[in-house]
């Protein structure tokens, strides 16, 4: 176990130093945008029209997926820990985390919302603002642009770090992959429209489980950091418990109404939810603000929990496993 703990360390490390200083791979080279593909091409395939028979084709398509891509992590980490030693291990298994998570990405995708707005052109930020949510902004105010923006980014503190990273911690590499290949049927497929309504109803379910502990956890790191940064933590804790439920999702209400809460805002997505009992965000500064509080929580997420859990328990987990797997090979 003490041989592990230095290149599980590495591993985590690199991960962070990539999305830091290089961000996010090219879509060619990104296994999400492979996830998609998959999605994509199962989703296609199957008829609709039988209510009974999509949710069973749709459960058993995202099964396919995630064993597949957790799978291939499991292979990929094993074979090269056998062939090429613990470094290399570190080395490749920290890029491949990178891209489980996205941290640093979520500050390049509202920073061109936060300078359009600052040149006066509410046109440019709503184009900026749509490439971050599904929503229609073509009508949207300036207070509701950036209110969107910061939604999008305070709902991804959850959904893009806290839970692969607590994954991860807990049962290594592959865990971190199924929880984004789950997340990615979620985002892709979990909508309640005529198409997706019972197709995507496993994914959609599936995703609402895995994130309801992290969405709950995240909390008071968020509050952590509104409290390091000089914000109204108080403010975001009282948001929390009551507006926690404003949102279909039984989960992201709590982080982002903290978010909303903690920075003196409110979140309003126009005849769905309103998050916050202050008025809507009078500058695109709130941006920087919410990126602040999310990177400042998720930096005390990794040293409090993710580290420690990994060093404990996830690097063994993943080793054993490698282990199991190569032993099954013949290797």
């Amino acid at each position: 176990m003490f041989e592990l703990l230095p290149y599980a360390l590495l591993m985590l490390l690199v991960a962070l130093l990539v999305d830091r200083l290089l961000g996010e791979p090219p879509n060619a080279l990104h296994p999400v945008v492979w996830m998609g593909g998959m999605i994509s091409f199962f989703d296609r395939r199957i008829s609709r029209g039988h209510p009974r028979r999509e949710r069973l084709l749709g459960a058993l398509m995202a099964l396919a997926v995630i064993i597949t891509f957790s799978f291939l992590a499991l292979l990929l980490m094993a074979l090269v820990r056998h062939y090429l030693g613990l470094l290399a291990w570190a080395l490749v298994g920290g890029v491949v985390l990178k891209t489980m998570f996205a941290m640093a990405a979520m500050g390049k995708h509202t920073e061109p919302v936060r300078e359009a707005l600052l040149a006066g052109d509410l046109e440019l930020g709503r184009e900026k603002a749509a490439m971050m949510v599904s929503r229609d902004v073509s009508q949207l105010d300036e207070g509701h642009v950036i209110s969107c923006a910061a939604e999008s980014a305070a709902e991804n503190t959850v959904d893009s770090i806290f839970s692969p990273l607590f994954y991860f911690g807990l049962l290594g590499l592959p865990a971190a992959v199924a929880y984004r290949v789950s997340n990615t049927l979620d985002a892709m497929v979990g909508y309640l429209n005529d198409r997706h309504r019972h197709v995507g109803w496993f994914s959609a379910k599936l995703d609402d489980c895995t994130n309801w502990l992290m969405a709950r956890a995240a909390v008071p790191f968020i509050l952590a950091a509104l409290a390091l940064l000089g914000k109204d933590w108080r403010a975001g804790w009282r948001a929390s418990r009551k507006y926690h439920d404003q949102t279909l999702s039984p989960n992201k209400g709590w982080h982002m109404s903290a978010f909303a809460g903690g920075l003196g805002i409110r979140f309003e997505k126009i005849g769905w939810y309103v998050m916050g009992d202050g008025p809507l965000p009078s500058g695109p500064e709130v941006l920087r603000d919410t990126i602040k509080v999310m990177t400042l929580a998720s930096y005390l997420f990794v040293i409090a929990i993710v580290l420690p859990l990994y060093l404990l328990v996830g690097a063994e987990a993943q080793v054993l496993l490698e282990g199991l797997l190569l032993g099954l090979m013949g290797v």
